[in-house]
């Protein structure tokens, strides 16, 4: 009997210990089951180099040991992405690298989120999260989409797999949408596009206008396509009627000499810096170009202000019949006070001298008269005068 107890408490001795253990494994593959059961979806098979990293192919094959990446406390810690991936242990602390240099690379789920499928690419996942400008210098602020509406990846630059440090050829997506012009645009700029393209501009958004047609006040805000037209950036003449054009009022009126008026500032108002007449020159104030310019610029009739049947009369009585050059004789407009002609003439005071030499004055070296000169040319119709009321 004595022995009968011995053997069975020997065996309730190893069955307790059995026991615990099966109930042990039951509650942790019950408990390993409820977690897996809890698991957002599936991990990725991806694996971009086909090569096994810390014993296993990919995440998949860690798909029901969960604490291999996650701690009891801590969901996710990036020293246990680093046990496996020691390559990109080693570049965070290199600014040389692309996980060097990125910002927030302190989470590796920042840019590469798990339990998305089997299927999911943890690389072109990261794509969305991934500051591009703040990384290259290039915003993919316009690179959404490829040219036949799908979307845009890492890939579909970076052709080389791991390797997102690489220079990149633009030429070959853009090529396909226009090879002919292209091939125009990288004989005439060559290919580093990102000298001047940064993606957030079609056009030219880091080129050095400076030493070509300064880009300032009224220009400085100008669209490139405004000036280069039809994707022309070689070869535009930077003369203003290239752009500003009214034929109405500009063409054969004002030259081409456009900052005699303009400024870069803005197109209006229009102020003329340089006179060839006294503007102010009469009793009324001249406000306005049309005052004096009817219609031509190039052109200021006196008879515009000055009737033409008065001032041929006047000047008939005085036996000047050349009417039509008044600036030869009054070149300040100051009216009779002032009249005088060419270098090596005379003032003009008689008929003679207005009738022999209507032919050669011209505008050039005018020289007013002294007061001395203007008194001495006036005896003769004074004393006429004086006879007169002497008779």
């Amino acid at each position: 009997m004595l022995n009968f107890i011995r053997s069975k408490v020997k065996i309730i001795r190893i069955a307790i210990p059995l026991f615990l253990v099966i109930v042990a494994s039951g509650f942790i593959y019950i408990k390993t089951q409820a977690v897996y059961l809890l698991s957002p979806g599936p991990l990725s098979a991806f694996n971009s180099k086909s090569e096994e990293l810390g014993g296993v192919m990919s995440h998949a094959d860690l798909e029901r040991d969960c604490k291999h990446c996650h701690a009891p406390i801590h969901c996710i810690t990036d020293s246990r992405c680093q046990d496996c991936h020691l390559e990109i242990a080693e570049d965070r602390n290199d600014v040389n690298t692309l996980h060097g240099r990125l910002p927030g690379v302190s989470r590796c789920q920042n840019c590469h989120t798990e339990h998305n499928g089997a299927d999911a690419d943890l690389i072109q996942l990261s794509f969305p999260n991934v500051d591009h400008y703040m990384l290259s210098g290039f915003s993919l602020s316009l690179h959404v989409e490829n040219y036949d509406g799908t979307a845009f990846t890492c890939t579909t630059c970076h052709t080389k797999a791991g390797n997102f440090l690489e220079t990149l050829d633009c030429i070959s997506c853009h090529s396909k949408e226009d090879h002919d012009y292209m091939a125009t645009h990288i004989e005439e700029y060559g290919s580093a596009c990102v000298d001047c393209h940064d993606g957030n501009d079609r056009m030219i958004a880091g080129f050095d206008h400076e030493p070509y047609f300064p880009l300032q006040e009224g220009h400085e805000n100008l669209e490139c396509a405004q000036c280069h037209q039809d994707q022309k950036y070689v070869g535009i003449s930077s003369t203003c009627v290239d752009c500003h054009a009214d034929p109405e009022l500009h063409a054969g009126v004002f030259g081409e000499n456009c900052n005699m008026c303009h400024s870069v500032t803005a197109w209006a108002p229009a102020e003329l810096k340089e006179h060839t007449f006294m503007i102010q020159h009469g009793d009324e104030p001249i406000d306005t170009c049309e005052t004096c310019h009817a219609g031509s610029y190039t052109e200021y009739p006196c008879g515009t202000c000055h009737e033409d049947a008065e001032m041929e009369t006047v000047h008939l009585s005085e036996g000047i019949t050349e009417i039509n050059d008044c600036i030869s004789c009054h070149p300040t407009g100051r009216g009779k006070e002032e009249v005088f002609k060419p270098e090596s003439q005379s003032a003009v005071t008689d008929n003679s001298n207005h009738q022999n030499n209507n032919t050669t004055q011209t505008n050039t070296q005018n020289q007013i008269p002294s007061e001395d000169e203007k008194q001495s040319n006036k005896p003769n119709k004074d004393s006429n005068n004086q006879s007169g009321k002497d008779g």
